[in-house]
């Protein structure tokens, strides 16, 4: 009898989880894991923008230098509770909800992992590593596949944009228990096909794309995907790359929305949005950190790779007096929302906890995006506004591969800013920071030089970092390195399950 692989090969010493606003604490392991999450059917606010050229301003409460030291506070586990998620035709479901969940203090506010172990300052030449062989299958012992998007083969290459926009058409591959609320189920890869066989893995139905390998005569085909492990399921393979066997009957082609589709790379911390076969503008965001939190370890933290279908529209998850607006259910308990804010005494809202954290790794699971418009005038709002009218929006989450590097720019590239006291750098002659203001461009190169380099980075443009950012990152990547040693060794417990 053939027998599944159940982690990929590279995954083992690599580190690239979930509990967030998303956090699933009380499952009910049946054969399909049940996530219910606590919502209350109450209409969302609507987001209130600053005006066009306003900078945080009052409605965040504070200067950007303030919000970019700030910390912030997400949610932790829920208070169970089951509700139905009524579909509309032609569309994703929509609903608007209030989820009550307990506060759970962020990384930055948390203990360090008391190992105490860190990346070493020095380091050796490290030789570069060919781009290309990191595609999401990267690892894997399965070179062919017989169903599912040419997301699993695709470099990930952001520049390739014809290849990226194939990859975010494709159909996708979900499994279909046909369960009610299939969205917020899950049900297990088993080793063997057999269902007394052990489980390697776990899949969340009808969101969540797999690969097909081998679909058997006897009723059964191996996949592979991520693990979507959440903190209450048994299988702990915290967003390892696992195969195993499920039901054939379960697997389901969705041909996803043919106008636009979402990027999420881990690596670089970017939402890239794709519209008509073009990257059409790029956002910041902030994806799962797994943690040490004081009392315990959070590896389900980590933001589970893969390719998705972006689902219900949730609305506001809220956590003690921070509130998440606009979030669009993807896989199970994870989202995609606007990034977090508190309110005022006012009203207005105040981001200043969460916003100068975009750009990096900090949340517990779900993904933050920026709210300020880029010059193509897309922030989370814009994504919100356009789901309700779309059919599924394919969204795939790039993983993070240790040797992974982040390009640095040509020199030659154009930059702008503005020479009457500008405080930023621009990747566009004109932006919403400044109203009726046309920058004046500059070259990359020139970045470190002079007036540029006292500029900072534009929150609502998104230029690309400057070169001692992006080696500082790529440094961290480095072959031979670990990015998140703490997430590696919360791993090895799957690993010694495999052998009981």
């Amino acid at each position: 009898m053939a027998m599944a692989l159940a982690v990929s090969a590279t995954a083992a010493g690599l580190a690239p989880g979930v509990a967030e606003e998303g956090d699933f604490s009380q499952a009910e392991i049946v054969e399909e894991v049940w996530l219910d999450d606590t919502e209350t059917a109450e209409e969302a606010p609507e987001p209130q923008e600053a005006a066009e050229g306003e900078d945080a301003g009052a409605d965040s409460g504070g200067t950007e230098a303030e919000e970019a030291g700030a910390a912030s506070v997400e949610t932790g586990s829920l208070e169970v509770e089951t509700v139905e998620l009524a579909e509309e035709a032609g569309a994703a479901s929509e609903e608007t909800r209030i989820v009550e969940v307990e506060t759970v203090e962020l990384a930055e506010e948390a203990t360090a992992d008391p190992s105490g172990q860190g990346l070493v300052d020095s380091v050796e030449t490290i030789p570069p590593i060919d781009q290309r062989l990191f595609i999401p299958s990267y690892g894997s012992t399965y070179t062919t596949q017989t169903d599912g998007s040419s997301y699993w083969t695709t470099p990930m290459d952001i520049t390739d944009e014809d290849a990226v926009w194939k990859m975010l058409m494709d159909p996708i591959v979900v499994l279909d228990t046909g369960k009610k609320s299939t969205e917020k189920t899950q049900t297990f890869l088993y080793r063997e096909p057999d269902e007394n066989s052990k489980k390697v893995g776990v899949v969340t139905c009808e969101s969540q794309g797999v690969r097909v390998i081998e679909t058997l005569e006897n009723g059964w085909s191996l996949i592979e995907c991520y693990s979507s492990s959440f903190h209450a399921t048994k299988v702990e393979a915290w967003n390892l790359l696992v195969s195993g066997y499920v039901p054939t009957k379960y697997l389901k082609t969705v041909k996803p929305d043919q106008t636009l589709g979402l990027v999420i790379d881990k690596l670089t911390q970017r939402v890239y949005v794709f519209r008509e076969g073009k990257l059409w503008t790029t956002l910041m965001c902030s994806t799962g950190l797994a943690v040490w939190n004081g009392t315990k370890y959070q590896p389900y933290n980590e933001t589970r790779s893969g390719e998705f279908l972006l689902m219900s529209r949730v609305g506001t998850l809220t956590s003690d007096n921070l509130l998440c607006s606009m979030a669009i259910r993807f896989n199970a308990g994870d989202m995609i929302h606007e990034v977090p804010h508190t309110k005022n005494g006012d009203g207005s809202r105040n981001y200043k906890r969460a916003e100068g954290k975009l750009g990096t790794k900090c949340s517990h699971g779900c993904i933050r995006v920026q709210r300020k418009k880029t010059p193509e005038g897309v922030n989370m709002t814009w994504i919100w506004d356009y789901a309700k009218n779309h059919g599924r929006i394919k969204l795939v989450i790039w993983e993070d591969w240790q040797g992974r590097q982040i390009p640095v720019p040509p020199d030659d590239m154009t930059l702008y800013y503005n020479p009457k006291k500008g405080e930023y750098y621009h990747r566009s002659e004109t932006c919403y920071m400044a109203k009726n203001v046309t920058f004046t461009p500059f070259q990359y190169g020139q970045l470190e030089e002079g007036e540029f380099a006292e500029l900072d980075h534009c929150p609502y443009c998104v230029p690309a970092l400057r070169k001692s950012e992006i080696e500082e990152i790529n440094l961290q990547y480095g072959p031979g390195r670990d990015h998140d040693e703490l997430l590696t060794s919360l791993r090895q417990g799957y690993y010694e399950y495999l052998k009981e």
